[in-house]
């Protein structure tokens, strides 16, 4: 039988508890005697251990990456793709938020970190993870530009780059992203522009991360499916195992303004249902540190997903609505509103967002370009079908 591993478990690069796998399966995470602290929604200091029964705790499990990078640092490290525990023993020294994983003994460089191209080699480059599924990486800014973030230092932006079957997904989350700040106020959305990263042969989109300040400090950021426990699944699905009510209930539970976050919250469903964008699942939406305590962090991950329905991607509407997963089309003011009164919301201020986003459908198709702008075939002109389609069931 192998020997059961376990990790040092830093908060903010302060020493909190440890992380150990049991004989059952399963892993216990144990607070240090004299950390005083909560790291984490589901991981109370109130109670000194936190033991799940199978395999990692989901808000470990969710600091761990996915698809494309998940692929390239089990590969390269000669680690199992589905050891969770030993990626991120392996790359979890710096993941998203505030914890970072540290192992007993510096894992082995491995042999298969040869041959690689420019990208791989970036992302495999230092002890950092990020979750996810597109090809991403941490980059800094130099005299140069942007570069790939090395094993030390700041990492203050994250670089995503086209996968080998959407190659227009940059342009894509570019034009989504200013759809939002539209509807949604600049303040509300994540800053992101498109730029070149010295090195890597391919376009990227530059997102400033907001989980560490301008100093480098890290901020407790959780994803809601790290704050509901939601365990990953084999299948990549457990993100999506859940309504859009039960994160108003952890928003309202957690946030230290409930009251303004729940409608920010309403207001971002709103917006995603008149952009497309369907994968807005629970690890796209998050709480953030701030000084006054967690609040819904500023909005990311924003890409029209309904455009590639016919290339076999979903176009459900990212997580149930009354218990049940809904088709994008299905999307209309009327569901809409059940779903604001059931969020705990008064009915003008679900019918002033329906009316403020009205009023900025001329200037949010404005950001695509006219159709005799617009080449056959481009995203582009499915985009702003996409908008007016979505315009008429929700904000007519």
């Amino acid at each position: 039988m192998a020997a059961l591993r376990h990790a040092r478990i830093d908060f903010k690069d302060r020493r909190a508890g440890t992380l150990r796998e049991t004989a059952e399966g399963g892993t216990v995470f144990e607070y240090d005697r004299q950390f005083p602290e909560d790291i984490a929604c589901a991981l109370p200091r109130a109670h000194d251990s936190h033991t799940w029964p199978v395999g990692l705790h989901p808000f470990f499990e969710h600091l761990g990456p996915e698809g494309w990078l998940r692929d390239r640092q089990a590969r390269t490290a000669e680690i199992a793709v589905e050891d969770d525990f030993g990626i991120l023993l392996a790359f979890g020294v710096d993941c998203i938020g505030a914890v970072s994983i540290h192992a007993p003994v510096e894992p082995p460089v491995s042999a298969g970190r040869g041959q690689l191209d420019e990208l791989t080699a970036a992302a495999v480059a230092g002890k950092r993870t990020l979750s996810g599924v597109q090809p991403k990486l941490l980059v800094t800014k130099g005299a140069a530009g942007f570069v790939p973030a090395g094993a030390a230092g700041p990492a203050p932006y994250i670089a995503k780059f086209p996968s080998d079957d959407l190659p227009n997904i940059v342009a894509n989350e570019t034009l989504a992203l200013k759809a939002a700040r539209l509807l949604l106020g600049r303040d509300q959305v994540v800053e992101a522009e498109p730029a070149a990263v010295v090195g890597i042969p391919r376009p990227a989109l530059v997102v400033r991360r907001f989980d560490r300040t301008p100093d480098g400090d890290k901020l407790r950021l959780e994803d809601f499916a790290q704050i509901l426990s939601k365990p990953r699944g084999r299948d990549y699905l457990g993100k999506y195992d859940a309504g859009f009510e039960d994160i108003g209930a952890a928003i309202t539970r957690h946030s230290a303004r409930p009251e303004i976050d729940i409608l920010r919250y309403f207001q971002r469903i709103v917006a995603y249902a008149l952009i497309g964008n369907c994968d807005c699942h629970l690890k796209n939406f998050s709480l953030l540190e701030t000084v006054v305590g967690l609040r819904l962090s500023p909005a990311y991950d924003i890409v029209n997903t309904y455009i590639y329905g016919a290339q076999g991607y979903s176009t459900r509407f990212g997580l149930r609505i009354d218990n049940e997963l809904r088709q994008f089309d299905q999307i209309d003011r009327d569901l809409l509103t059940g779903l604001g009164l059931k969020l705990g919301l008064p009915r003008p201020a679900i019918a002033r967002t329906f009316e403020g986003f009205a009023k900025r459908r001329e200037q949010l198709l404005g950001l695509v370009p006219p159709p005799e702008r617009v080449e056959e075939n481009d995203f582009r002109d499915l985009f702003a079908d996409t908008l007016r389609a979505a315009y008429f069931r929700i904000c007519p």
